[in-house]
């Protein structure tokens, strides 16, 4: 996988952000067209709309790659354990943007742009991006096996039990080093 995918699936991972930003600037209190010329009216708050909407896009279609890649080899996997504080930890940084960001203000939108980017620098350098809040919300669910494996699924874990037990092998795919997504077959 390349950096560009993994870049594709950090912007991903904060999809819900994207729409509860959306919620969170959007005039409620005037009628949908009389909002949409308030926005072409103002740059800033255009370029914030177009930002937020291309970002959302870009997360459908990168997580739908989980969805519909080729499953290209075979598989057992040993001792499966749920992956679940590392998605709360993700999840800290939903707060800081939806707290502390102004569209009206250029520093704001900056500080958090940086904290977005770094944020993504890790994210991508480490190949965190099982830490995705919309493939769970998507029914995906994460496991570490016992070779530290990081298994990216929609198999519910006692159905991974039984084929663990069964000694079966499952179809999956090499996502990046030692992270492996198994799909059901369609």
């Amino acid at each position: 996988m390349t950096n560009f995918y993994k870049w594709l699936l950090f912007i991903s991972s904060y999809a819900p952000l994207y729409l509860l930003l959306a919620i969170n600037n959007y005039n409620f209190n005037i009628t949908p067209m009389c909002y949409i010329k308030q926005v072409t009216d103002n740059i800033q708050h255009l370029v914030f709309w177009i930002v937020i909407i291309f970002l959302f896009l870009i997360s459908i279609l990168s997580v739908s790659y989980f969805k519909f890649i080729s499953l290209n080899e075979r598989r057992k996997v040993p001792g499966l354990k749920p992956i679940n504080e590392g998605v709360l930890t993700y999840l800290i940084p939903y707060v800081i943007p939806l707290l502390e960001m102004n569209i009206n203000s250029l520093n704001s939108l900056l500080v958090n742009a940086l904290l977005f980017l770094i944020i993504g620098i890790v994210y991508v350098k480490s190949d965190l991006l099982y830490i995705n809040i919309l493939l769970i919300l998507l029914g995906f669910r994460v496991y570490k096996d016992l070779n530290g494996n990081v298994v990216i699924t929609d198999y519910k874990r006692d159905e991974l039990t039984v084929s663990q037990n069964n000694s079966e092998t499952l179809r999956c795919r090499k996502v990046v080093k030692g992270v492996y997504l198994i799909r059901r077959e369609k």
